[in-house]
């Protein structure tokens, strides 16, 4: 046997020793004007250049404290049709202009490879042109080693073994009311997902559903309640919220 360690021959070693820490998350900061993402719990969320900090600050914190009210109620991932419709009565309840989200089935999502591939081909079809750009900005940054992050915040917002649930869009000025072009989707495969939107399909059996539809923060509404979903929000505000470091 060795003969017995002195203390400072032990904190040596354990000094030596290197242990990985996690990649602190961005804060997501809004200002004036200038296009940004960031990522709201399980949805992503992109911003032209024409909103105030506090508009964007707005569809954060909104579209988060619905997610969680709905997160409360039902199953994200199991139960998405009950989830989505909760979801929406929440939205609307404090000031969004929102339909019912019908999500459609995807035809041979598979032949997309990919979770982001397919996206993008559902954004083309609402997002004029430099929204589309913004969105796939987006999308390719959740996928930088410097995003690891927040992308890892938004997978595990969604996810739940081989079932997600997710938002994605782009939210805009439109007349003085922060509008948000949202996509919602929702997805189940045969093995477990790791990152929402890079998941490859490969030849496994896939169930892919989305809509998409275009809402509206009712500002007046929103400012009088604004504080009440801040004191509830606490610490969620910051918790489950990252900037995205756009590329």
């Amino acid at each position: 046997m060795p003969p017995p360690l002195t203390i400072d021959e032990r904190l040596r070693i354990i000094k030596e020793i290197d242990i990985s820490r996690p990649r602190p998350r961005p804060r997501f900061i809004p200002r004036d004007n200038v296009p940004g993402a960031a990522v709201s719990d399980g949805s992503s969320i992109s911003f032209v250049g024409n909103l105030t900090a506090q508009m964007q600050a707005d569809v954060v914190n909104s579209t988060l404290f619905a997610q969680l009210a709905a997160n409360q109620s039902y199953n994200r991932q199991t139960q998405f049709l009950d989830w989505y419709e909760y979801y929406r009565d929440i939205l609307w309840n404090i000031g969004w202009d929102v339909h019912k989200f019908n999500l459609v089935s995807a035809k041979d999502p598979n032949s997309f490879g990919t979770v982001d591939n397919l996206v993008h081909q559902v954004a083309a079809t609402y997002l004029s042109g430099q929204e589309l750009a913004l969105f796939q900005q987006m999308v390719d940054s959740l996928n930088a080693a410097r995003n690891e992050a927040a992308e890892s915040l938004f997978s595990s917002s969604s996810i739940s073994f081989n079932k997600a649930n997710f938002q994605i869009g782009v939210a805009s000025n439109v007349n003085g009311n922060a509008t948000f072009k949202i996509g919602a989707y929702t997805y189940s495969a045969e093995q477990n997902i790791t990152k929402v939107l890079f998941f490859t399909f490969g030849s496994q059996k896939i169930e892919f559903y989305s809509e998409n539809q275009t809402m509206v923060l009712n500002e007046k509404v929103y400012s009088g309640i604004r504080e009440e979903i801040l004191e509830k929000l606490g610490n969620n505000a910051q918790d489950l919220v990252s900037g995205i470091d756009l590329i």
